[in-house]
């Protein structure tokens, strides 16, 4: 069975190549070592309050010339969750009301059109769907629902 490689630089701790192999010879004194990869995929997380960031890491310091890299040493690839930062949720929260910009435009041109044609207008003159997506873009922005 394959299995993924990086070679790393000991010095810097840079990756300088990757490589799959069904297996290799492998030297660990050298200041520079290839070092079996271990990789894991994005796990689940909210999107309104969290993130990705993918990582790449050593197992264990390998920085230490004058001493071999142990043999089960792994180069680490994968991802942790962090929370997003006030500002990145405030952008969030704006986007979702962006997004029903077009939306709302039609809505509005509704209203002028009744308007211009003399029609009175009450809640119940503009279907349930217009005051979900109304009442969606004021709960974001902290008001109350209509």
């Amino acid at each position: 069975m394959k299995k993924n490689y990086a070679k790393i630089d000991r010095a810097t701790g840079k990756v300088l190549k990757h490589k799959s192999s069904e297996g290799m010879e492998r030297v660990f004194n050298k200041e520079v070592v290839w070092l079996e990869m271990e990789l894991t995929g994005k796990p689940d997380y909210d999107k309104d309050s969290e993130k990705v960031v993918q990582y790449q890491r050593v197992s264990a310091d390998i920085s230490d010339l004058s001493v071999d890299v142990p043999p089960d040493t792994k180069f680490l690839q994968g991802y942790d969750k962090v929370d997003l930062s006030n500002d990145e949720k405030e952008q969030i929260k704006l986007g979702k009301i962006v997004e029903s910009d077009d939306d709302l435009a039609r809505f509005t041109e509704d209203i002028l059109v009744a308007i211009a044609q003399g029609d009175s207008l009450e809640k119940d003159s503009f279907p349930d769907e217009v005051w979900e997506k109304v009442n969606a873009r004021r709960v974001l922005r902290g008001e109350d629902e209509v």
